[in-house]
């Protein structure tokens, strides 16, 4: 449904085929989101925006970095919100 739709992005169809495939084998590390993220919101600080989506994003790629997932690729990232999600307490 997605990718047929205004939110289909190229970066979201190729990571989730792979997430859910469980191909994590490393084109762009987690470690390269956490730089991005860390980027913008200074872009962002730096022009008076502070939106609080960003600081959340960059703190879960951080997270899910310090939880040993910094060489895997960022699809993996789909491997350690589902096994967070399936870990929380009601």
């Amino acid at each position: 449904m997605i990718e047929q739709s205004s939110g289909q992005s190229w970066i979201g169809s190729d990571r989730m085929r792979r997430a859910l495939a469980g191909d994590y084998a490393p084109r762009a590390h987690m470690t390269l989101l956490e730089k991005d993220t860390r980027l913008a919101l200074q872009a962002a600080a730096a022009v008076g925006f502070s939106g609080p989506l960003g600081a959340r994003a960059a703190a879960v790629f951080t997270e899910a970095s310090d939880a040993g997932l910094a060489a895997q690729d960022d699809a993996a990232l789909f491997k350690w919100l589902t096994r967070r999600l399936h870990t929380m307490e009601p």
